[in-house]
């Protein structure tokens, strides 16, 4: 077996990435990382990746796409995948993670026992043709899109399953460690709570719409 791909977003705590990828012992036909942080970054980065990785693809984007369209993004580099791999970037993969989660099938979505459960998970082809993408707009830049997906899966009729896939979690990195950026997370979690209980209030199962408007709303850039 062998993972054919794995979708890593990140933005900021480039250490933690690279410790994320160092941990990755189980075969990797393509490791793609979305920098949604790029533009605060003045060099490229330096992640040593393993040799079993295959392929690495680095796209360092002009903004910040937020957590759920970069997993869209991922699905859409890959579009013949018969199944999608997702980890987020402060994981660190203890001996054999991967190979457990090498073992998610194509009508599933698959998620880690341990919390938090979408910190390393697979979603199959048949899965995302029965839900559809994330939605991205809705829940940007981050919080409420995992509770939203799973909503639809159940909607969907689609099995969710947890795994075993033992990892080290530093839970909320991104925003500890930044106090501006904690602050504006702290705006746009009830931002996306409020959208999600719209949702669920009115038997929405959609992916949504972009919005620019929503989207400039909840952005955490300075100076917006």
């Amino acid at each position: 077996m062998v993972l054919e791909n794995l979708i890593v977003p990140v933005l900021n705590r480039y250490d933690l990435l690279d410790r994320m990828v160092s941990s990755i012992d189980y075969p990797v036909k393509h490791l793609l990382i979305i920098d949604n942080g790029a533009s605060d970054v003045l060099e490229d980065m330096a992640i040593d990746v393993p040799a079993c990785v295959e392929h690495t693809t680095y796209l360092p984007m002009p903004a910040n796409l937020g957590v759920s369209e970069s997993w869209n993004l991922g699905i859409k580099s890959f579009p013949y995948a018969e199944r999608w791999f997702f980890a987020s970037n402060d994981v660190e993969f203890e001996p054999g993670a991967l190979e457990t989660l090498s073992e998610a099938r194509s009508d599933e979505i698959t998620l880690s026992k341990a919390f938090p459960y979408w910190q390393a998970f697979a979603l199959g082809y048949e899965a995302v043709r029965r839900i559809g993408l994330f939605d991205s707009c809705g829940f940007f830049p981050a919080y409420f899109e995992d509770n939203d997906y799973q909503r639809r899966a159940q909607h969907a009729g689609v099995r969710i399953r947890k795994l075993d896939v033992q990892a080290i979690h530093d839970n909320s990195s991104t925003i500890r460690s930044d106090e501006r950026l904690s602050r504006e997370n702290s705006r746009t979690f009830t931002s996306n709570q409020a959208h999600y209980s719209e949702k669920v209030a009115r038997d929405d199962f959609g992916a949504g719409s972009w919005s620019v408007e929503r989207r400039r709303l909840n952005g955490w850039e300075a100076g917006r």
